[in-house]
C-alpha cells in the first residue's frame, strides 16, 4: 500500500494553529534533516496553488531575487 505524502501531511497539519505551523516550519528548517524537505515542499505547493496569477508572478520574482 502506497502512502500519499501530500495527503498524509495535509491531514497531520489540518486544524493546527498558526503558531504551531510556524514552529513546525521553523523546526523543520533548523533541523537540517533532508527528510523534512518533502514536507516543506508540500507546504510550498499548497501556498503556491492558493495564489492568483498576479500573486504567483510577484512571489516568483521575489524567489528569483533570493537565488541571485
Amino acid at each position: 500500500m502506497s502512502v500519499n505524502l501530500r495527503e498524509a501531511l495535509k491531514q497531520s497539519l489540518q486544524g493546527i494553529s498558526s503558531e504551531e505551523l510556524r514552529t513546525t516550519i521553523e523546526s523543520g528548517i533548523t533541523s537540517g534533516k533532508e527528510s523534512v524537505l518533502p514536507g516543506l515542499g508540500v507546504l510550498f505547493e499548497q501556498y503556491y496553488l492558493s495564489l492568483d496569477n498576479s500573486q504567483k508572478e510577484n512571489w516568483i520574482k521575489q524567489l528569483s531575487k533570493l537565488l541571485r
